[in-house]
C-alpha cells in the first residue's frame, strides 16, 4: 500500500452494513474518477457475489432498514434459524428454495424485503432493466492448491502475530456487537469465540484457517465457471510480463 494507492479500504464502521450492491455504485463511481485521469484501474479481489454486482449490474432491490433488520435478528435469538427458515418458506418459497437453510444473512434479507415492500424478494428479483456500463478484462492467478494453503495459513498466523486478538477485543470493549457484519466475518468470528471463552486460541485459529480454505476453494469453484477468465500461474517467472502484453493488447472500455 505504500507503493500503490488502493481505493474502498478501510473506509466502512464496523457496524454499518454495507452491501455488494453498495459496493457496486462506490466502485463504479471510483473507476470513473480513475478513468477521468487516463489510467485503467485494477478491481482486486475475489469475493464473487461483489464482481458480479460490479460488473453485471444487480436486481434494484430496497435499502435495508436497521429497525426492521434489529426485529427479525431479535428473532432469531429467540427462536433460532429454523424459525426464521419455515417463515421465509411461507412468505417466499422460491427464495427459499434457492439459499441454504443455515444461510443467515440471505434468510432474514428474504424476510426483511417482504416486511418493507409486502412482495417477495423472489418476485422482485430480473424486474429491472439492468445497463452495464463497465466492460471488464478478467485475470485469474491460482496457485497450486497446497501452496495455496500454505500461504493461507501462513498469512492468519502473521494477522494474529499483528494484533488481531487485541483488536477484537477493542472492538468488543467499544460496544460493537459480535453480530455485526464485519464480526460474523472468518477471522474476527473466531477470535470473538475464543474472548467468549467458547474454545482457546489455538482452536479459534485452526477454525479460522480451514474455514478461509474452505472459502478460497469456493471461489475458484465460482471464477473457475466464468468463460472469460484468463488463469496464470503467479510462481511462473514470466507470468506479470504475460498479464501486462495481453492487458497493453485487450480494449478496455467504459
Amino acid at each position: 500500500r505504500r507503493q500503490t494507492t488502493f481505493h474502498l479500504v478501510g473506509f466502512v464502521e464496523p457496524a454499518e452494513d454495507y452491501s455488494c450492491g453498495q459496493f457496486a455504485r462506490d466502485a463504479q463511481q471510483k473507476i470513473s474518477e480513475i478513468r477521468e485521469k487516463n489510467k485503467n484501474p485494477i478491481v482486486c479481489g475475489g469475493t464473487g457475489m461483489y464482481i458480479k454486482a460490479l460488473f453485471h449490474p444487480l436486481d434494484q432491490l430496497p435499502q435495508s432498514n436497521a429497525q426492521t433488520k434489529a426485529r427479525i435478528r431479535e428473532m432469531m435469538q429467540k427462536h433460532g434459524i429454523e424459525y426464521l427458515y419455515k417463515r421465509l418458506r411461507r412468505i417466499d418459497p422460491e427464495w427459499a428454495k434457492m439459499i441454504q437453510p443455515q444461510d443467515k444473512q440471505r434468510i432474514m434479507r428474504g424476510i426483511e424485503v417482504f416486511e418493507i415492500t409486502g412482495q417477495p424478494l423472489s418476485k422482485m428479483l430480473g424486474k429491472a432493466v439492468k445497463k452495464r456500463i463497465i466492460l471488464p478484462y478478467y485475470i485469474g492467478v491460482n496457485l497450486p492448491r497446497d501452496a495455496l494453503y500454505a500461504r493461507i495459513n501462513s498469512r492468519f498466523d502473521h494477522m494474529i502475530n499483528a494484533g488481531l486478538v487485541q483488536e477484537t477485543e477493542s472492538l468488543l470493549r467499544k460496544g460493537f456487537s459480535p453480530e455485526s457484519s464485519a464480526l460474523r466475518t472468518i477471522g474476527y468470528r473466531e477470535i470473538v469465540g475464543y474472548l467468549h471463552g467458547l474454545w482457546s486460541l489455538e482452536t479459534a485459529i485452526e477454525n479460522a484457517k480451514r474455514r478461509t480454505r474452505n472459502y478460497a476453494k469456493r471461489q475458484i469453484t465460482w471464477f473457475k465457471k466464468m468463460p472469460d477468465i484468463q488463469w496464470h500461474d503467479p510462481g511462473e517467472s514470466e507470468t506479470v510480463e504475460q498479464i501486462l502484453r495481453k492487458i497493453g493488447k485487450a480494449k478496455v472500455a467504459m
